[in-house]
């Protein structure tokens, strides 16, 4: 068969999952592309910046949806529609500034799909209209969790399409399903939805691999990894400090940079830094520590952030989320970025995109971020132990002090980050989904087995 495959997308742009929709995305822009149909159906909150243009880009539901433990169509059309006629901005804002308010609807969401043998009907029914609208071949599933939607789509017909699933952040939604009482619910259909796949559902490192086949009792064969991607920039370059410090007015050219990017949440350990920070400032070294980012469960920890430097007596020059523009000058100054997460991270978006601009990284020895600091012989980073605040102010004092070590780091990064291109990320989803496309041509065959 050599009709060329349309793509859709089902993410949730809310919550604790940026880095997903960012893989999502990245994924969606790079086959769009390359001449491929690509559609988006959002959930909860949508990003349209996000997607290249020329991809459709439909809201599949308006989070509140899911305010209650039933669907409620009338939330969703009615109240979520008056609620989108705020920018996107003020939504987000307000939800942040909502401890919990995100957790609950996506509790909810989880209840709703595998409290009962049908997902939500009405939800189900939305997403048959627009595969069929938009012809759409290959449904990519951004959570194996969600999967149970595109199960019950494919067995009411009306449309013929395959769904592919994706682990990279499913943990979450398995303490939600524990939470709610339904968690041997949860695994029964999770179980149901990988079988109703024709392909193994993806995820996106080895040790989550090992994580899901052991925590959610997946069979591993059913399982296969395809490391996550970020746009890769030709030549980094270096954009002068005052572009920083239009953010981080405080900053001094010629003091190193420790930076922390990424969402302000618990388990991410920027509290690990600030003690690390402490030490290192208790030895006489100097440096300029920089923390910004968003925060997906509310402000709590962003403050406790800012209390507990205080209380260290550590200074850091703090924000909240930053533009692309402010991001890539911030990896161009700093001496290295530091990713302290006390949680068991499936990826690590963050350390690619620095490594790809050319800034090594500390990251834990726990988790899959492990796996992307080192190729072969080649290292772009360190590690430090995990919880360790001693051993995490040990490997950033290095980085600081030792020049030879940090220029063979430095030398590295782009070598080593380039195994998380988008463009080779995009290879091997296409791989695993059996299509191939013809050297110098937007044609791809498509074979369905």
């Amino acid at each position: 068969m050599t009709d060329k495959p349309i793509f859709a997308f089902v993410t949730i742009g809310s919550g604790s999952y940026l880095g997903s929709t960012v893989r999502d995305l990245t994924l969606a822009n790079v086959l769009h592309r390359r001449g491929f149909k690509v559609a988006v159906y959002w959930m909860m909150e949508w990003m349209p910046e996000f997607a290249d243009r020329g991809i459709t880009q439909r809201l599949l539901c308006h989070g509140t949806r899911y305010q209650f433990r039933r669907p409620s169509e009338f939330m969703d059309r009615v109240i979520g529609t008056i609620a989108f006629l705020a920018p996107l901005s003020l939504r987000v804002q307000l939800t942040q500034r909502s401890n919990g308010f995100v957790d609950h609807m996506l509790g909810n969401l989880i209840h709703v799909l595998h409290q009962t043998p049908e997902a939500d009907r009405g939800l189900v029914n939305r997403l048959r209209c627009y595969l069929a609208k938009d012809r759409v071949s290959h449904l990519m599933m951004s959570f194996a969790s969600i999967g149970a939607l595109a199960l019950a789509a494919k067995r009411k017909g009306g449309h013929s399409f395959d769904y592919s699933l994706t682990f990279q952040g499913d943990e979450q939604f398995a303490d939600y399903a524990r939470r709610g009482g339904v968690l041997q619910e949860y695994l029964a259909r999770l179980k149901e939805v990988i079988e109703g796949s024709r392909w193994p559902a993806m995820v996106v490192s080895r040790d989550y691999l090992d994580r899901i086949a052991t925590e959610m009792d997946v069979p591993a064969e059913r399982l296969r990894v395809v490391y996550a991607g970020v746009e890769f920039p030709e030549r980094p370059h270096k954009t002068p400090l005052s572009v920083l410090k239009s953010i981080f007015p405080g900053l001094v050219e010629g003091i190193p940079i420790v930076s922390y990017l990424g969402r302000q949440d618990s388990e991410k350990g920027i509290d690990l830094l600030l003690y690390a920070a402490r030490l290192l400032n208790a030895r006489g070294l100097t440096m300029q520590l920089v923390v910004c980012g968003a925060t997906a469960k509310g402000e709590t920890y962003k403050k406790v952030i800012g209390d507990l430097a205080r209380h260290l007596g550590v200074k850091i020059h703090h924000a909240g989320a930053v533009s692309t523009e402010i991001r890539d000058a911030l990896f161009a100054h700093s001496r290295c970025v530091v990713y302290p997460s006390v949680n068991r991270e499936p990826f690590g978006l963050v350390v690619a995109e620095a490594m790809s601009q050319g800034t090594p990284v500390v990251v834990p020895d726990y988790g899959g971020v492990t796996e992307l600091i080192r190729h072969g012989d080649k290292a772009a980073g360190l590690t430090f132990n995990t919880w360790d605040s001693g051993d995490l102010a040990r490997q950033v004092e290095r980085l600081l002090v030792d020049d030879v070590l940090y220029r063979e780091l430095a030398e590295n990064t782009r070598a080593v980050a380039e195994r998380f291109s988008a463009e080779r990320m995009t290879d091997c989803v296409l791989d695993h989904l059996g299509i191939r496309e013809r050297a110098g041509s937007e044609t791809a065959v498509f074979r369905r087995g």
